[in-house]
């Protein structure tokens, strides 16, 4: 794949060109699942694409792809949707056709509304339909060390709050809370990404602190981000309202 380091951005990637908006494992990740589990030609929608990193991505590969925008700045020749994820979204707003994968690559945290994102994506795929989801990992030991220390992680300090709208930040249990709501059931939990933690004499000690953490704590240390395959069900989703609240 034509990956390439992004210049002044260390540990950030291009693919043909184009910022990849995601980890680089996240990314190769989502492009050899789509391409080894679908048939060539099935239906793919990127939402939130960027400049189209993986939608090029997927389309080298033979799948016919569509892609939404926030921002109308996607360079792929593909059918692009003006979406706005703060707001609920359906077929219609996409073409009309159900898809094969949805692919929500890092944009749940950007968004105002998890749960309705999630119900939405659940709105574009027939039964049996898959959405790859990723969102920061909140958990792991980098992460951890992070809330010990400024009491957040890195990806979600005021910086990335405002400048990179990173709003909200999901954990494990209430994530995949949100997504059985939302009508899925998991196929498969992913934890790609390492940590950057740079060179030099303190990112020595952070090494040693992470490797006990790694070794004496329980949950979901490893990998910057957190991914799912998810298949959506017969069952329709459901909201949690006041009723569930004691």
């Amino acid at each position: 794949m034509p990956y390439t380091p992004r210049p002044n951005a260390p540990g950030y990637w291009l693919y043909d060109g184009l910022p990849v908006q995601a980890d680089r494992a996240t990314h190769e990740f989502v492009v050899n699942w789509a391409s080894s589990k679908l048939s060539p030609g099935a239906r793919v929608l990127d939402v939130a694409a960027g400049r189209g990193a993986l939608t090029k991505a997927l389309v080298d590969r033979g799948l016919k792809v569509s892609c939404t925008t926030w921002d109308g700045k996607v360079e792929v020749e593909v059918p692009s949707y003006f979406c706005d994820v703060d707001l609920p979204f359906d077929l219609a707003t996409v073409g009309d056709q159900p898809f094969d994968l949805v692919c929500g690559i890092e944009i749940i945290e950007h968004s105002e509304n998890p749960a309705g994102f999630l119900r939405s994506c659940a709105s574009l795929l027939g039964e049996g339909g898959f959405l790859i989801l990723s969102t920061p990992n909140v958990e792991s030991a980098a992460a951890r060390l992070q809330w010990m220390v400024h009491g957040r992680p890195a990806s979600f300090a005021r910086g990335e709050v405002e400048r990179n709208r990173h709003i909200s930040m999901l954990w494990r249990d209430g994530l995949e809370h949100l997504i059985g709501l939302a009508g899925f059931e998991i196929v498969e939990r992913h934890f790609p990404g390492a940590d950057r933690l740079g060179k030099g004499p303190l990112s020595l000690v952070k090494r040693a602190v992470i490797g006990f953490m790694r070794a004496a704590l329980r949950g979901d240390l490893d990998g910057t981000a957190r991914l799912y395959v998810l298949r959506r069900t017969a069952a329709a989703g459901r909201k949690s309202g006041p009723g569930d609240v004691f």
